[in-house]
């Protein structure tokens, strides 16, 4: 890694994999400060020509716990919508991000933590993850994008069950609703992520960035354009060529 920084709530390691780990003392939480500085940290990275993947993790036993209960308990509407919509912009930025985004969950992923994942691109769980939208035991609901992204991911009916009842679940059952790409054993985790994001790495930049397009937001039409595209690029030439060989 070329540069070390940390945030309010995290460490950011910069370079063609970066690396974002959450690394709160007691628990991994999203409070106001920390998504500011999560907004703040991934603008940042926007302009980087570097940047190929960018790792998502946690340290301890959480890979994000969800929101800070302590901050929201006194929320009026008035700073549940400031809140809402905060969690919102730092949830978007991230699924909108233009390299692949890859999440290595070490632990718990409740709450916000479990709609972080659903703007990743790739998420790979330990063998001890849990993941779940528990938001309801707290007479809310999911508020930085469960309803909407959870139901893209498995489906309907499962996203009411797991919103309606506020259960959790363990790695192996999110791997069988989809929920995730693959599970790993503990300390095989990092292991995993870094080969999976230095195979991607290894890809030419052009075709990332518009293959994660297309798939986010594409068409047929934008499609045809965005293969025609890749025409443009020496990557295309000298890989086809070396394929010949």
């Amino acid at each position: 890694m070329s540069d070390i920084k940390q945030f309010n709530g995290f460490r950011l390691e910069t370079g063609e994999i970066t690396l974002i780990t959450f690394n709160m003392p007691r628990v991994n939480i999203f409070s106001t400060g920390v998504i500011t500085d999560f907004i703040n940290a991934i603008n940042t990275l926007h302009p980087s020509k570097v940047l190929k993947v960018l790792i998502i993790t946690g340290e301890g036993n959480a890979f994000l716990a969800g929101a800070d209960i302590k901050e929201m308990v006194n929320f009026g509407t008035a700073e549940a919508k400031d809140f809402a919509k905060l969690f919102h912009q730092a949830m978007s930025l991230l699924e909108d991000f233009p390299m692949p985004v890859v999440a290595g969950v070490n632990g718990f992923a409740l709450g916000g933590g479990c709609e972080l994942i659903l703007t990743c691109d790739i998420v790979i769980a330990s063998e001890t993850a849990i993941f779940g939208q528990p938001e309801i035991n707290l007479g809310i609901i999911p508020g930085a994008g469960g309803t909407q992204r959870l139901t893209k991911r498995i489906g309907r009916l499962r996203s009411k069950e797991l919103i309606f009842t506020g259960k959790k679940i363990d790695a192996k059952e999110a791997l069988l609703l989809g929920l995730i790409n693959k599970v790993v054993p503990k300390d095989k985790l990092m292991e995993e992520v870094m080969s999976l994001a230095k195979v991607i790495a290894s890809k030419p930049s052009q075709c990332l960035k518009v293959s994660k397009y297309l798939i986010n937001s594409g068409s047929m039409e934008k499609e045809i354009e965005g293969f025609s595209l890749m025409f443009s690029y020496e990557d295309q030439k000298r890989l086809m060529e070396d394929f010949l060989r």
